[in-house]
């Protein structure tokens, strides 16, 4: 079994409609561990939404601010879901290379097809046919295979893949609660020898 760093946030990355946003808050929520959809983090911190970005600033501008907030994100919270199109920035494809727990969701172009076809909420997706959405797949596949730490296929249904991978994740919760109890009697341990000193 492939182990992750259970000190480091898991990071999943992929194209558009592969699911990173809902395995990642369905894991988050199971597991009582903090969560965030980087985009929605981008779009509270910046008051716009993804299209109002794109469309008034230009996608360089918003890749810029998915950088920054992609590494404010890693400081706050335990599991991160990415944007498909995080990867086209080399800031955060070279950024996303240093972080150990890289998980890949992947799936069919067909499957990715129906979730997003309607989907007005995505600009890189909007009025693309099937072969379109396959090309900009294409031309992405190689940077998410060379920063992912493993790869997942996300055909599959949300409590399938969480129960697939749930004993990784659960080994980190349990990480965690460790870490805060220890960080507590440290405390606990300081106040009381300054309170005998």
């Amino acid at each position: 079994m492939t182990l992750f760093n259970f000190t480091k946030p898991i990071i999943f990355i992929g194209f558009m409609g592969t699911g990173k946003s809902t395995l990642a808050q369905f894991m988050a929520q199971k597991l009582t561990l903090s969560f965030v959809d980087l985009d929605q983090f981008i779009e509270i911190n910046e008051q716009q939404s993804i299209p109002e970005i794109f469309a008034t600033r230009g996608e360089q501008h918003f890749r810029e601010l998915e950088y920054h907030y992609l590494k404010e994100a890693l400081q706050q919270f335990d599991i991160i879901a990415t944007g498909g199109g995080i990867i086209e920035n080399d800031a955060s494809f070279h950024y996303l290379k240093t972080q150990q727990n890289v998980i890949w969701l992947d799936c069919d172009i067909d499957i990715i097809y129906q979730r997003i076809v309607n989907d007005s909420h995505r600009p890189n997706a909007k009025s693309k046919t099937k072969s379109q959405l396959k090309s900009l797949y294409l031309t992405r596949v190689s940077r998410y295979n060379e920063i992912a730490f493993i790869k997942v296929n996300s055909s599959f249904s949300i409590q399938q893949l969480y129960e697939e991978h749930k004993s990784r994740l659960i080994s980190i919760r349990e990480h965690k609660v460790v870490k805060l109890l220890c960080r507590r009697r440290c405390k606990l341990y300081k106040r009381n020898s300054q309170a005998k000193g």
